[in-house]
């Protein structure tokens, strides 16, 4: 065999430099594709949520690579809490005759004061406000483009001080729900990250509570209208043309960046 060619020595020396970089290679794409690898995440469940909710939510946080459980009012209770990194609340039913979590609210308050965070859709997001556990201020005006269900374009705030969301589209096709806006005295440390497009006002938003963190949405963007990947086909006569997944996971990591947990 004759010597090497310069493009054959070019080649072997690509190989080995993959032999030698694989172990960092394989760490790199493993930590792309699983960004929250060693998230603990406890959904909760009860008569009072919503089961597509919940199996979207579990889904999606699947997606992202974190350790999915899905809780009850009596693991609450039992102070499961304090094993894990974000808690959960799907959209639902939250009024007191369906809602188990109801004299739980100082165990879920006392977690975000430590260091957890809240993740709260739909009912969930209710659930936290004023008339119930607290962690926001203020409360939800429902039915802010009225009601019933559709998918309503909602703009991006790209220049948040909070998750960087700088390369975020300026909007997204998000679920409706006869869903709300959020509303306080003093919304100056309280960060939106989604408003309806048409009034501007916010649909989503995140915050800081205790050494905590906490993010808030009325719609519904852990539904993927259209296909499979959430779960559920309860929505999928819609077709989304967009995922809202990457968004919500800039938010998570900004929730676990925030909180010292």
């Amino acid at each position: 065999m004759g010597p090497y060619t310069r493009e054959k020595k070019l080649i072997i020396a690509a190989i080995i430099t993959i032999v030698i970089l694989a172990p960092s290679i394989y760490y790199i794409a493993t930590s792309l594709s699983e960004p929250l690898a060693g998230v603990k995440v406890a959904i909760y469940d009860d008569r009072g949520t919503t089961l597509a909710s919940q199996t979207a939510l579990e889904n999606m946080f699947g997606w992202m690579g974190a350790d999915v459980t899905v809780i009850s009012s009596e693991d609450v209770e039992s102070g499961v809490l304090t094993s894990y990194d974000i808690f959960v609340a799907p959209g639902g039913c939250w009024c007191d005759d369906r809602c188990e979590i109801l004299n739980d609210y100082e165990i879920v308050r006392q977690f975000i004061l430590q260091g957890g965070s809240y993740f709260g859709i739909g009912g969930g997001a209710t659930y936290a406000t004023g008339l119930r556990l607290g962690l926001f201020q203020g409360i939800i005006w429902s039915d802010c483009n009225g009601t019933g269900t559709w998918l309503l374009e909602m703009d991006v705030n790209r220049e948040s001080t909070g998750p960087d969301l700088s390369d975020e589209p300026d909007s997204y096709i998000i679920f409706y729900e006869s869903s709300g806006y959020f509303e306080t005295e003093d919304m100056t440390d309280i960060i939106p990250i989604c408003t309806y497009t048409d009034t501007g006002l916010p649909s989503m938003i995140a915050f800081k509570y205790g050494n905590g963190t906490v993010f808030l949405s009325s719609p519904h963007p852990e539904y993927e209208e259209g296909n499979m990947n959430d779960g559920t086909d309860l929505w999928d006569t819609f077709s989304d043309p967009d995922s809202e997944w990457g968004l919500m996971l800039k938010i998570c990591l900004w929730l676990l960046e925030e909180s010292p947990s």
